[in-house]
């Protein structure tokens, strides 16, 4: 009934929608080029991911058109719509979404359609070459740092970003549970880099359950009654690092430029490698052992998307341990803090597969991502061992060993890379 509605409505506007699509084709004879799109604005990745690839873009050269831009769908967060409004032409969607069907239904559709190559993709490497498109107001700014003088931070101090997807993440897509993880696995690494001097603020918005940890530099964010859209996207954008298990979010910190520090990723074929940041990956499990990363690749699992594809393949996705992510964590603040950085993992990243996305185009294109060396050297002693006969395949990493992994540098201004 209500879509009846809403079709109804939109009745009176299909003349002017028709004689907009006509004067948009004629101006394209004459080399104006005038373009609609969309964004998948119920989904914060895609809204702020797609968006911000597609800004560095155009600034590379790549959409010299003048674009026209509308919502669909409910609209992930407020901050970024108007954020992104002060950027771009955003018409109504009421209109719009009829214009783009309408252009649609005639052939050379294309050209005014702002097609997406990479979504939130960056295989060109071109949020390293342009700063960031976001900005904020003066009171927004003032509103932010009230809000954090609230929580107890002074003046200079500095956070982490923790966010961790769970069941509660998008429970209408349950194919995508295998990326989920237990939020209790992150107390020890929230706890070291609390004792580091970090505040730790567990980001989301809808969460399975609260994260019980007792520090004053450790805030529920998500459950704390402290969020809003506004302090989502400020926190995002001026953490120190990131601690995320891969979820929408993260594009938020990623499109300010901001370290990422993945754990518990999946599927391996589509790691962020565009990003100066760590990853370590879910062990995968077959037949009683666990798969290298050879053997992970060969077997598809790389490109696995749905929880049912795993399951069919016989193999068990297992989370890292609490003892694998403090190690990383640790190490990702060594590398802001420009102490350590790892070496080029050159056999690793050799090795690693450069498959296409569905649409033909690149996954990958210069790889700046780092594997956690802890984690990599404990995978790399594996299969040494294996090779000799002495792995049992129950073997895991128990001490962190950073500084032994990592080459000794001053410290930088930028050290992660941007």
């Amino acid at each position: 009934m209500i879509d009846f509605a809403i079709k109804l409505a939109r009745l009176p506007l299909l003349i002017p929608a028709a004689i907009t699509v006509l004067t948009v084709r004629m101006l394209g004879r004459f080399g104006i080029i005038i373009r609609f799109g969309n964004f998948l604005s119920n989904r914060i990745g895609h809204l702020v991911g797609n968006t911000e690839v597609y800004l560095c873009e155009r600034d590379a050269g790549q959409h010299p058109y003048i674009d026209i831009w509308t919502h669909y769908g409910e609209i992930a967060s407020t901050q970024i719509d108007k954020m992104l409004r002060r950027i771009l032409r955003i018409w109504p969607s009421r209109i719009t979404a009829l214009i783009i069907v309408i252009n649609k239904m005639f052939a050379g559709w294309e050209r005014h359609d702002i097609g997406s190559k990479h979504l939130d993709r960056d295989p060109e490497n071109l949020l390293a070459k342009y700063p960031p498109h976001l900005k904020f107001t003066p009171l927004e700014i003032a509103r932010a740092e009230k809000t954090l003088h609230d929580c107890g931070l002074s003046a200079g101090a500095q956070w982490v970003c923790l966010m961790v997807r769970d069941a509660a993440y998008l429970p209408s897509l349950p194919y995508h549970s295998y990326r989920d993880s237990d939020i209790d696995t992150y107390s020890d690494a929230a706890m070291a880099l609390a004792e580091r001097g970090y505040h730790v603020f567990r980001m989301g918005k809808t969460m399975a359950k609260p994260f019980k940890v007792d520090h004053p530099r450790i805030h529920d964010f998500a459950m704390n009654g402290m969020y809003s859209d506004l302090m989502s996207v400020y926190l995002g954008a001026h953490c120190a690092f990131t601690l995320s298990t891969s979820t929408g979010w993260d594009a938020i910190p990623q499109a300010f430029r901001r370290p990422m520090c993945y754990v518990n990723f999946a599927p391996y074929e589509y790691f962020p490698t565009w990003l100066p940041g760590l990853l370590i990956w879910k062990h995968h499990w077959k037949d009683g052992k666990r798969m290298t990363p050879a053997e992970i690749a060969k077997s598809g699992a790389g490109m696995f998307m749905r929880v049912e594809q795993f399951e069919d393949a016989g193999i068990e996705l297992r989370d890292n341990t609490s003892v694998e992510i403090k190690a990383l964590a640790l190490e990702m603040a060594s590398m802001v803090d420009g102490k350590f950085h790892p070496g080029p993992q050159t056999a690793f990243w050799d090795a690693y597969p450069r498959s296409n996305a569905e649409n033909g185009y690149p996954l990958h294109g210069e790889i700046k991502l780092k594997i956690g060396v802890d984690f990599l050297q404990e995978y790399e002693n594996a299969e040494r061992e294996e090779d000799i006969g002495d792995h049992s395949g129950t073997r895991r990493l128990e001490t962190g060993s950073v500084q032994k992994h990592y080459a000794v540098q001053g410290k930088t201004s930028d050290p992660v890379g941007y």
